[in-house]
């Protein structure tokens, strides 16, 4: 047993902070929680005095792609406070990571896996490369079969991209339903925004493709969706240009009466949204790319380079001077969005989307919070959205998401307050997971192990 005295508990149920508590944890579990002057440590616990320190409950990234060496992601999520991720285009690697990591043969976190990409014809992946093909699926016999995989390989949930047409969409989220597996991913190009939160899709990702159902002009810039065509070299690059322009068409013709009906709709659907700030940042504002930036001592050698090719062959392409000066404004849109999200009652979920251009596992997610509240959320509310709330969406909050009896041993200990200043969640003193605690001395020798994997060491 473990005993942790003296801390001040932000447990994020959204209760003031707990001065002075003693938390024990046994198995794995956290067994009891209290003030330290009338919690007794048990005879034989192990004692860590946190005076001055912050407890609170591990990390949740709800997007991302883990992908790499096996020496340096999984780790890197928990040295930094992620004790869980929501895997978004799951492969047999992901799969066999989670099950070495639950093994006990690696340290990483708790992971929620989808199964593999479903896009339409022609994939926005069909000439990048990716971790594997995604599955193109054209009409509904397709679709139904690409759920049935997705069940049978042991996939968590389905992940759905953006050029499914419109009748596979309808079979996909039928079969799911069908099949009782949950469907998150990106909004179909092809079918009116609304109209999918009705569908049982349980999130989207990213703030593309909302807007249209927020405009004024909803059914011309729905329609406007619907017809974008895209072309080779690359197809990703060609779709996010039109995007972008109805993006543009659609925030200049911003409904408040219009938003709230769809910000209503995502409440009572219980849809969640997870807007992934951090990469919308760096391809809205790409000279916050800084492919000199230290931590990416954390990352393999060729990290910078592919940074730099990702952005100039896929996002800048084609991007003049005007273009530049619209996506700063885009950028400020999408905080604003993701505000007005919070401020209806909309479930958010942080998520980073590591691997896109400037964004690092494990490091993404204290970014995500900090613009979180820099765009108008609360410090509690920024750190609901990584904790409790990804709890709740994953099913688990019975077992996770807070610091309580009973739930997990799954814990960040920061040296100073996070609701004072949300910048201070990356200030970490300490990570339990799993009940192991992984205090300073220990921490900064794994994040040398992981610099020294990155260096490619032991290769």
């Amino acid at each position: 047993m473990k005993a942790y005295v003296h801390a001040t508990v932000i447990d994020a149920t959204g209760a003031p902070p707990l001065p002075d508590r003693t938390v024990l944890v046994e198995d794995g579990v956290i067994a009891a929680v209290g003030p330290s002057s009338r919690t007794p440590v048990p005879e034989g616990a192990e004692t860590i005095d946190l005076t001055g320190r912050y407890l609170l409950p591990g990390l949740t990234d709800a997007h991302t792609h883990s992908n790499g060496d096996e020496r340096i992601i999984p780790a890197l999520y928990v040295l930094m406070g992620v004790t869980a991720v929501r895997e978004m285009w799951g492969t047999e690697e992901t799969r066999r990571l989670r099950d070495r990591v639950e093994a006990g043969e690696l340290l990483g976190p708790r992971w929620s896996i989808a199964g593999n990409l479903i896009d339409g014809a022609p994939s926005l992946w069909g000439d990048l490369p990716g971790p594997q093909p995604p599955t193109v699926v054209a009409g509904p016999r397709e679709a139904r079969r690409a759920v049935n995989e997705t069940k049978d390989e042991g996939a968590d949930f389905v992940k759905v991209y953006s050029r499914i047409d419109a009748e596979s969409y309808r079979a996909l989220l039928d079969e799911a339903r069908r099949l009782d597996i949950p469907v998150a991913g990106h909004r179909s190009d092809h079918v009116p925004f609304a109209e999918q939160i009705e569908s049982g899709q349980r999130s989207f990702e990213h703030v593309h493709g909302l807007w249209p159902a927020t405009s004024r002009d909803s059914e011309a810039l729905e329609a406007a969706m619907a017809r974008i065509r895209t072309e080779p070299d690359t197809h990703y690059s060609s779709w996010f240009q039109q995007v972008n322009a109805v993006e543009w068409e659609a925030a200049n013709t911003y409904g408040p009466a219009e938003s709230a009906s769809v910000f209503g709709r995502m409440v009572a659907n219980d849809v969640a949204y997870c807007p992934t700030l951090v990469m919308h940042q760096y391809l809205d504002l790409p000279e916050r790319v800084r492919l000199t930036d230290p931590r990416l001592r954390y990352a393999p050698p060729w990290t910078a380079q592919m940074w730099s090719s990702v952005l100039d062959e896929v996002y800048l392409k084609r991007r003049g001077a005007a273009e530049g000066a619209k996506r700063r404004v885009l950028f400020e849109m999408r905080r604003a969005a993701v505000a007005a999200m919070d401020d209806a009652g909309v479930r958010l979920l942080a998520g980073t989307d590591p691997q896109a251009p400037g964004v690092l596992p494990g490091f993404g997610l204290h970014q995500e919070l900090e613009l979180m509240v820099g765009a108008g959320l609360t410090p509690m509310r920024a750190l609901q959205t990584a904790t409790i709330e990804p709890a709740r969406f994953l099913g688990r909050e019975s077992r996770s998401g807070t610091v309580e009896p009973g739930k997990v041993a799954d814990l960040l200990i920061l040296d100073a307050d996070p609701l004072e200043d949300i910048g201070n969640t990356a200030r970490i003193h300490a990570v339990v997971t799993r009940g192991r605690h992984i205090g300073p001395a220990e921490r900064e020798a794994l994040l040398a192990e992981v610099e020294r994997a990155a260096a490619g060491d032991g290769a």
